[in-house]
């Protein structure tokens, strides 16, 4: 399926869904009736009253929607300074807006969403967050429901956890890495968790809720690793210190695989040696 077929989506079954972001991302893929590869966002815009889509040098916003009052179509400009990956799920974000009924933009008939907007976290806020965080953590959960749904992601689920995992979500849903080390967190059957660095500094940490509490904060130094990586900057799983990286000491060992990236960019996986865990345990 490519960019520039028309695909003939019905956009008023679509909105039946209601403004739950998983369901209304549910109603699309049950209408494409395509199950594998990288999800066409471009032609599923279009399909669905997005009548242009744009992209321009942007220095203050990651993406923008301005749509009629009736929100009968609306148009998308996304920011030409970022990646090809990161523009397809703004496209997905903000069509997130367009879709959803009860989104209200801060200003007429406009959204323009910040880096930290497509940054909000997309497995849900806290009740005592404000409607202009909700609706992005609600547009963001829409667009990686879109771009990387489970039925897709399955099939990289079913060995021990390995960033190569990651990196072939990466390459087959046309999704970044980071977006793809996140949806394999969410959905490993085992608990998992990634802590992601830049310049040998802890930006964030996602982890399932499971598993151990990771001690390493935004601004922390990140642990070494003493692992040299391969030509693609991949290390191999490795034993490592659990006081280094978890705040109680798991029953089993840790074990860490890193990938070193482009601009100083790195992810981290934490996992724990479950083969062992079960020994212990008979």
């Amino acid at each position: 399926m490519v960019e520039t077929e028309i695909l003939p989506l019905d956009r008023m079954a679509i909105g039946e869904a209601g403004p739950n972001p998983d369901k209304l991302a549910a109603a699309i893929h049950a209408q494409l009736g395509v199950n594998t590869g990288a999800v066409p966002v471009h032609a599923i815009a279009r399909a669905l009253d997005i009548v242009d889509i744009r992209q321009e040098r942007l220095h203050s916003i990651e993406g923008a929607l301005v749509m009629t009052p009736d929100r009968n179509n609306g148009a998308i400009l996304t920011n030409a300074n970022s990646s090809l990956r990161r523009r397809r799920f703004t496209i997905a974000h903000e069509l997130g807006h367009f879709l959803n009924p009860w989104h209200q933009p801060p200003r007429p008939v406009a959204f323009a969403c910040t880096t930290e907007d497509l940054g909000t976290g997309w497995r849900g806020v806290s009740g005592e967050a404000g409607q202009h965080r909700l609706q992005e953590s609600q547009a963001n959960r829409f667009a990686i429901e879109l771009l990387a749904p489970a039925s897709r992601v399955e099939p990289f689920l079913n060995a021990i956890p390995d960033l190569e995992q990651v990196i072939a979500i990466s390459t087959d849903l046309d999704i970044s890495k980071e977006a793809a080390a996140r949806r394999y967190v969410e959905l490993y059957e085992r608990p998992i968790a990634v802590v992601f660095g830049r310049n040998g500094i802890v930006r964030y940490v996602d982890r399932a809720p499971d598993f151990p509490f990771v001690s390493c904060r935004k601004g922390d130094p990140l642990p070494s690793c003493q692992n040299a990586p391969d030509p693609s900057g991949l290390t191999g799983r490795i034993h490592s210190e659990p006081a280094d990286w978890v705040a109680r000491m798991p029953q089993s060992e840790l074990l860490t695989q890193r990938l070193f990236q482009a601009s100083g960019f790195s992810m981290t996986l934490l996992m724990l040696d479950e083969d062992e865990k079960e020994e212990l345990e008979l």
